[in-house]
């Protein structure tokens, strides 16, 4: 380079006429690098910007680094991110172009850059502090030496942040930042006793005489001693109508300092006293060894004693103290005498919501005599995701003895999702009657069970009355039927074992007199029977059959689909080996209980320990369903938040009965014995899905999963 070409540091930026880059470039000495593509000068810098509006600082140091690309001439300013800064735009200051001089005469060019002098452009003025190795030694082999780095200067904001952390409130020795720490040993003896004891907490009841002030009273008060770092919670236990406004905390949650004057009435204040030597923090504080009852505790100059306590903190008090009474002081005050389980019954059960009024939905109507801030009633979402927009659906007609309403027809739809239904009559020709919308789709209350009509209330010739207006079910369609068919076990009208268990005791019993009809109904001897004259008989003979499960034995006999069953074929499918009918003198009832009790003593010894096994353990997985059902909906955040931190320590970020069973166990402690806690686990865990996703098992918990085993599924399952 020329000497022209030498940065000088007296000149100003945009001053004097500068030589391009690429054309300094073919005057390099023969030590210098010919080839400049992809070589780039790196300078370091800052800037100060002005913070207006701050009582900490009123300027701050942003540190930039500033590029120049010897190739073309252009250059570009970045501005390393720093976490936790509170500046929004940070990275790309300056994108990478050719940036014009001041005056506008030029362009900037990397000879104007030198460590300790600044360079101004687009408004902003940049202290250059330091260059990179590669741009000492790129100068320094075209004659160029860079003055030594200098230290950037430090504002306000930095030296704050650089202050010693604290961890827990106890200043630690040594700290550059919250996450590097040096702990002290009163740092390490606080979070071994957090450790320990963390969501261990002592609960006593303690009152309060308060008599002597105006309108004052005996106040009852809950005392929650948390172990993890003796800390005390006040919460005041209010009674039924205590005009007393119910605040969430009386004392918040902190460490409780003894009298500093002994047992006097005069209370100080130590983390609140202003003095010359300041705060005295050395006078002793309430532990768990001052928790017995009897015991006072001056809170902030109100002596509360301690009256009594729950099972755990006695436990607690007996293990580690040896304190073994237990004499609970009797009080007057009305919120410290709770009601008792059974009281709360009864109450529950005189306070019976008034009947609904016809507007709207039953449950919002009650959602607004539950609760001051109704809420909208939440879908089973397992029902929705299980069968959609699927219903069954039945021919129907009024049933009132009317000869106008005779020829009328309706299409009642039960849909299985939400357990609505929807009333349409199609339109007849020449009838006079409009059809339409007869009801819209609503839930609708059985008036025989007192519930809200499902699917399963309505099979063919079964009677129902609908909103006052009494119905006949005449038929359904095929799709229907093969639903119901094969989904039994919700259908049993549909169940061709059930109905043909029955019959078969109506066929050996000699009283039922269905031998003799079937014989009979045959006159023209053609070894068959027709759905209308099995009807008619079973009408008869006033059995206990309807016409969907005389419909489901034609379908199931029915080969040939033309609605007659061979006689012949159905006795010998229909009786057992080496029996004939009406051969039993017993009403029919007493051999269908027979029957099942048949079924089950055919089954070995291996099967029947294994089918009461399955029963025991299905009863017992609904009532562990429950309890646990009870404990989540109080503690959802907390139970999601240990499910989350097991499955993130697994090495496939699954869960599976083991971590479930340790999870329950050591980290929520819940109240579930083992045999509870092994059968919900098998239940939730079940051959073949042994570890799911943590996304999966909470929809298992919330019980919007597709799968059969959600906890709502498994507690409803109780036998």
């Amino acid at each position: 380079f020329t000497n022209s070409n030498v940065y000088n540091p007296n000149r100003s930026a945009g001053g004097g006429k500068h030589t391009n880059p690429s054309m300094m470039a073919a005057q390099q000495s023969a030590n210098a690098p010919e080839d400049l593509t992809s070589r780039v000068l790196r300078y370091y810098g800052y800037f100060r910007e002005s913070v207006e509006e701050s009582n900490v600082e009123k300027e701050r140091v942003r540190k930039v680094t500033i590029n120049a690309y010897l190739e073309d001439g252009t250059i570009s300013v970045v501005e390393p991110k720093q976490d936790n800064s509170g500046i929004a735009f940070q990275g790309n200051m300056v994108k990478r172009h050719t940036i014009p001089t001041p005056d506008g005469r030029g362009s900037i060019t990397f000879d104007m850059f030198a460590v300790g002098e600044t360079i101004t452009f687009y408004g902003r003025t940049y202290y250059i502090t330091d260059a990179d190795l590669f741009t000492r030694e790129f100068l320094a082999s075209i004659g160029v030496n860079l003055a030594p780095a200098i230290d950037t200067p430090t504002d306000a904001h930095t030296t704050l942040r650089s202050r010693p952390a604290k961890i827990g409130g106890l200043p630690s020795i040594t700290a550059t930042t919250s996450s590097h720490v040096k702990l002290s040993s009163a740092q390490i003896k606080a979070s071994q006793q957090f450790f320990a004891n963390d969501r261990n907490v002592l609960r006593v009841t303690a009152t309060w005489d308060d008599t002597k002030a105006l309108y004052g009273a005996v106040r009852t008060f809950a005392v929650y001693y948390f172990l993890a770092d003796d800390t005390f919670e006040v919460v005041e236990k209010l009674g039924a109508n205590s005009g007393t406004d119910p605040f969430p905390s009386f004392i918040r949650r902190q460490k409780v300092f003894k009298p500093k004057y002994g047992q006097t009435k005069k209370f100080e204040n130590m983390t609140a006293t202003l003095t010359f030597a300041g705060k005295d923090l050395s006078n002793p504080i309430y532990s768990d060894a001052d928790l017995y009852i009897g015991s006072q505790i001056n809170f902030f100059g109100r002596e509360m004693t301690i009256v009594d306590y729950d099972q755990h903190t006695r436990d607690y008090l007996r293990e580690k103290f040896g304190i073994t009474e237990y004499n609970p002081i009797a009080t007057n005050s009305p919120s410290s005498s709770p009601t008792s389980p059974e009281k709360l019954k009864q109450l529950k059960a005189a306070r019976q919501p008034p009947p609904h009024n016809g507007f709207g939905t039953e449950e919002d109507s009650l959602g607004s005599w539950n609760r001051l801030e109704p809420k909208a009633p939440k879908p089973d979402l397992t029902k929705y995701n299980k069968h959609g927009n699927n219903a069954v659906k039945f021919s129907i007609r009024l049933d009132n003895g009317s000869a106008v309403d005779e020829v009328r027809r309706f299409v009642l739809s039960a849909y299985l999702a939400d357990d609505t239904i929807a009333i349409f009559e199609p339109v007849q020709r020449n009838s006079g009657i409009v059809g339409g919308k007869f009801l819209q789709r609503q839930k609708v209350k059985n008036p025989i069970t007192g519930k809200n009509f499902v699917a399963a209330d309505f099979h063919v010739g079964c009677r129902t009355v609908v909103n006052n207006f009494p119905f006949i079910v005449l038929a359904t369609d095929e799709r229907s039927l093969s639903y119901m068919e094969q989904n039994s076990s919700e259908f049993p009208q549909s169940n061709i074992n059930t109905v043909a268990h029955k019959l078969q005791a109506m066929l050996l019993s000699s009283k039922s007199g269905l031998a003799e009809a079937f014989h009979n109904a045959d006159a023209k001897a053609s070894g068959s029977i027709d759905f209308n004259e099995f009807k008619t008989i079973i009408a008869n003979l006033r059995l206990d059959l309807s016409e969907q499960e005389i419909l489901t034995l034609l379908r199931y006999f029915d080969r040939n689909g033309d609605s007659y069953i061979s006689y012949d074929e159905f006795i010998y499918r229909m009786m057992p080996e080496g029996s004939e009918i009406g051969s039993d003198n017993r009403d029919w009832q007493t051999i269908h209980k027979g029957i099942a009790n048949e079924e089950y003593d055919k089954l070995d010894t291996k099967d029947k320990v294994a089918l009461q096994k399955a029963k025991v353990e299905t009863t017992t997985a609904a009532y562990a369903a429950r309890a646990f059902l009870e404990q989540y909906n109080a503690r959802r955040t907390l139970f999601l938040q240990e499910f989350k931190f097991i499955c993130d320590y697994s090495h496939d970020e699954k869960i599976s009965e083991k971590e479930f069973r340790q999870c329950v166990t050591e980290k929520l402690k819940l109240d579930l014995s083992a045999v509870q806690l092994d059968a919900l686990s098998a239940k939730l865990f079940p051959p073949g899905n042994r570890r799911v996703t943590y996304d999966e098992f909470v929809r298992l918990i919330n019980s919007n999963s597709t799968r059969d085993n959600t906890l709502l599924a498994l507690r409803d399952k109780r036998l």
